[in-house]
């Protein structure tokens, strides 16, 4: 294939976007996180702050268009009531992600990428889960966040129902359902070059088809 697209869906504290960030070194290929709100952004003309007010989507609400709140791709207009909806957010950052998909090699975390690029339209996609145990996690959360122990806890709890919401009401999936990816990696057990290992291992050989 010209180009290999990897996709990482991850839980917090599981170390899914370092390991993101240092494939996208070793394979020399871009990465991508926040910067897909920038150009969608910069696509749509709508500030980048309402982009990340979806980004911290937590709570379920009544979806605005579609079965269940699932993704359709359509886009709507500027002079739409709605064109600053969740939804059209959400469109709007997933036009992005297929665009990059279409253009170039590169990793793209989260975002509901795996769900958005599907198989049958992106035979290109590698779309990765990574997890790991929830002490694992615990550790991992406490090098980066000043809270105590219970504060860690709650944190982890949130972040996992906030893509868990997330995922459901944009396309209608479950975040953890292993159906919806080619690998699930947990670096509780495999360590971060572990997963790097299985990862590139995968990428190489459907470059090659």
């Amino acid at each position: 294939m010209d180009r290999v697209v990897i996709t990482i869906a991850r839980e917090y504290g599981s170390g899914g976007r370092t390991i993101g960030e240092m494939l996208s070194k070793k394979l020399g290929i871009p990465y991508y996180d926040k910067d897909i709100i920038r150009l969608a952004s910069e696509d749509s003309g709508i500030h980048e702050t309402l982009f990340g007010r979806v980004d911290e989507y937590t709570s379920a609400k009544p979806p605005l268009f579609g079965k269940a709140g699932v993704y359709t791709g359509e886009l709507l207009p500027p002079q739409s009531k709605a064109f600053t909806s969740d939804e059209n957010l959400f469109t709007y950052q997933a036009k992005i992600i297929k665009e990059l998909a279409e253009k170039e090699s590169c990793v793209i975390i989260g975002r509901c990428a795996n769900l958005i690029l599907k198989p049958e339209d992106y035979p290109n996609v590698l779309r990765v889960y990574v997890h790991a145990s929830w002490n694992f996690r615990m550790q991992e959360a406490a090098k980066k966040l000043s809270k105590t122990t219970r504060e860690i806890e709650k944190f982890l709890q949130k972040d996992d129902k906030r893509k868990k919401e997330y995922t459901r009401r944009f396309t209608g999936k479950e975040w953890t359902d292993p159906a919806n990816y080619d690998l699930c990696l947990d670096t509780s057990i495999l360590g971060y070059d572990g997963c790097i290992e299985e990862i590139e291992k995968a990428y190489r050989t459907m470059a090659e088809k």
